[in-house]
């Protein structure tokens, strides 16, 4: 005897893992959108251009850039090194800006221009890098934490907003 019905089971089932493969291919599209998204809103933003691998995480608001370089301004160089960058996907419509969070260990640095007068020393090892920043649209707004650790200096540097004022 044949049942009937059984085949029409089968069409739901396959059909409700089509819908779950849709939603996750979805998903990972969009997750890879916005974390491009955002690498290239930094460097934008700042005015850098980053080298070195681009690799996005998928369902995370995150990205690694591995043996990455940049040169920011006048300021720092990162001559080599890995890091981490998070963000908070709810910051992304907000007026203030992109909150991000930056974290890196044993990264090669230069310091550039005042800062390496500042500083007292040119060439730098960091043994470890947080840096909780927000990003605004005409580079950072504020920071709420930045610390570095270094046998060669020591930085710290916490609730910090960049005010821009108005010329009249």
């Amino acid at each position: 005897m044949r049942r009937t019905g059984h085949k029409g089971s089968w069409v739901k089932v396959l059909k409700r893992i089509a819908l779950v493969l849709a939603v996750f291919l979805g998903l990972t599209v969009v997750s890879l959108g916005l974390n491009f998204w955002v690498y290239q809103e930094i460097q934008s933003r700042l005015k850098i251009r980053m080298g070195g691998t681009y690799v996005p995480a998928i369902f995370i608001p995150s990205f690694e850039i591995r043996k990455g370089t940049f040169i920011w301004e006048d300021r720092v160089q990162l001559v080599d090194g890995n890091f981490k960058v998070t963000f908070d996907p709810l910051t992304l419509v907000s007026q203030r800006g992109i909150r991000i969070i930056l974290t890196g260990k044993t990264s090669k640095i230069k310091f550039l221009g005042s800062w390496a007068l500042q500083e007292g020393i040119e060439n730098a090892t960091v043994d470890s890098m947080l840096a909780d920043i927000i990003l605004g649209r005409r580079g950072l707004a504020g920071i709420n934490e930045v610390e570095v650790q270094s046998q060669s200096f020591q930085f710290s540097l916490k609730n910090a907003d960049k005010r821009t004022t108005r010329k009249t």
